[in-house]
């Protein structure tokens, strides 16, 4: 019985040394849009409504490039399991070819989203403040791709390091700058809630200079040597990677634009409304990568045993997870119930934005509980290459199942007097309900199905 503990103990240390950077730079990633949601809250509702619906746009087309850049990770664990060298800095190099395309079609994304916003039932000044927010957007969203090419190499050979590192200073870069380009200090003029946009421009060319000059000087990787005899684009590669990338994308988004899609559905409700919404959901995103960290981290353990031929190693791994991140999100449930109302009178001085963002908090804490589990598997499930199953879990739950459930109860009175936000937050806790079971299930079925595989491979090569 000990030992079991401590391999238990053993396991859950091997999961947190590379979740754990993955986690503080996730959060100081995040903590950016955090930092504008709370310097918007300081000038008005209006601001704070305004950069809410701006960042949805920007937060739905970030996931999918996300999605797409994130297959990268189990590639480059797979070969890096297999200590591949070449095989890496191959890998490595056709990502980045990726990248620039991807970044192009980003720049019309956010373009487009600009005149979206023109459609919404929103006052001139929220949707003035909010076009404004997004039109520096053209510029980090080119850089986007390139950051997570980057990244996603570092991360799949188990190298958090720069993760780490580079979003905790650009965290601290970015409230700096939101403080003196919101408000106006240190010289600089006051551009209210543009000034927070122009402020990631400046911290997404640090960060990506940053990964650039790492790649080329860090010890670790100078013998892989990255930039080494750069490869031209090839088409197969390539398309192995949207291939993998294109379903872990729509994956991401099937549930993180169904939170994107709230504020539009309720903008119409009001700014006060908006704004307690956008104090609930950026806190959420926050304590969100607690699991995501977690569910990284078995993309890239489960990768790596695949590639060394340990799928029994890769299943024991990711039961340690489960269990891990579940625990974690109790403990910050608790904490999101405890805290609420310090927390949402911290972001503004409304009462009635501070009374609905309280309120909020109470199904946040619910929502985590489920939803760490649903991010788990699926972090697991990208480990073994599986993408396509998982996605279609991922619609069925939120979008055909919690969707219509949601809208009825925020917006109509079919289930009697509308929820409004709070039917769409119902929704949220449905679907991740759903998608948890059904992940679990798929994951159970995958991990005994590799193991199996390699057995009877073993037993060929005995025979």
């Amino acid at each position: 019985m000990p030992a079991k503990s401590s391999n238990f103990s053993d396991d859950v240390r091997a999961i947190m040394r590379l979740a754990g950077p993955l986690i503080i730079g996730q959060i100081a990633v995040v903590g950016m849009t955090v930092t504008d949601i709370y310097v918007a809250g300081q000038v008005n509702a209006d601001t704070l409504a305004a950069l809410q619906l701006g960042g949805s746009i920007w937060s739905m087309i970030n996931l999918i490039v996300i999605g797409i850049m994130i297959a990268n990770s189990p590639i480059i664990g797979n070969h890096w399991g297999a200590q591949a060298l070449l095989s890496v800095r191959f890998q490595f190099q056709q990502i980045i070819w990726l990248a620039l395309p991807i970044g192009i079609v980003v720049v019309g994304a956010v373009l487009s989203g600009i005149r979206a916003l023109a459609y919404l039932e929103v006052t001139e000044n929220v949707y003035q403040i909010a076009k404004n927010y997004l039109y520096p957007f053209v510029i980090t969203g080119f850089m986007f791709p390139a950051f997570f090419a980057f990244r996603t190499t570092f991360e799949g050979m188990g190298d958090t390091r720069p993760v780490l590192i580079f979003n905790s200073v650009a965290f601290f870069l970015n409230g700096i700058l939101d403080y003196a380009l919101v408000f106006g200090h240190f010289g600089l003029p006051a551009m209210g809630g543009e000034g927070a946009a122009w402020a990631t421009v400046i911290v997404m060319s640090f960060l990506l200079s940053c990964m650039a000059i790492y790649a080329h000087r860090s010890k670790t990787l100078k013998t892989i040597g990255l930039y080494k005899d750069f490869s031209g684009p090839r088409l197969a590669s390539l398309v192995e990677i949207l291939r993998l990338g294109i379903p872990i994308a729509l994956n991401i988004t099937a549930e993180f634009s169904f939170f994107a899609i709230i504020p539009f559905m309720i903008a119409h409700l009001g700014a006060e409304i908006v704004g307690a919404h956008a104090i609930a959901i950026n806190i959420d995103s926050l304590a969100f990568m607690i699991p995501l960290g977690i569910a990284q981290a078995l993309t890239i353990k489960v990768a790596h045993s695949q590639g060394s031929g340990n799928p029994l190693e890769a299943r024991k791994l990711c039961l340690v997870g489960f269990k891990l991140v579940f625990l974690l999100a109790l403990v910050v449930g608790a904490a999101k119930i405890i805290f609420r109302h310090d927390i949402a009178h911290l972001f503004s001085n409304n009462a009635s934005v501070q009374l609905l963002a309280a309120n909020l908090f109470l199904f946040a804490a619910a929502l985590g509980a489920v939803d760490c589990l649903q991010m788990a598997c699926s972090g697991a499930l990208r480990g073994y290459k599986d993408t396509r199953i998982p996605l279609v879990i991922q619609v069925i739950a939120f979008w055909i199942v919690a969707f219509p459930i949601a809208y009825t109860l925020a917006l109509t009175d079919i289930w009697g007097e509308p929820l409004g936000v709070y039917g769409f937050w119902i929704g949220t806790i449905i679907a991740a309900f759903i998608a948890a079971v059904c992940l679990i299930t798929r994951w159970n079925v995958v991990s005994k199905t590799h193991i199996q595989l390699v057995r009877q491979s073993k037993a060929n090569t005995l025979e």
